[in-house]
């Protein structure tokens, strides 16, 4: 599957990592938080390309059950 991900580098608290919206128009954003170094940056990408492929925004349940089962997989 192709998607059309758009990928924003932010300033966000280092709580943060990053954060993902589906758009209107089908595409994703992907937000990373430039105060991460490169490595870590990925690591945020990653995780939220997972939850883009993963099908969660179709998901009907609360985001905090989405990332536990995000984190115990990944």
């Amino acid at each position: 599957m192709t998607l059309d991900v758009n990928v924003i580098l932010a300033d966000m608290p280092a709580t943060i990592p990053g954060y993902s919206i589906a758009n209107p128009d089908l595409s994703y954003t992907i937000v990373i938080n430039s105060r991460l170094n490169y490595e870590r940056q990925l690591i945020a990408y990653n995780h939220e390309i997972q939850h883009i492929e993963s099908g969660d925004y179709d998901k009907k349940c609360s985001a905090d059950i989405i990332e536990c089962y995000a984190h115990a997989i990944t």
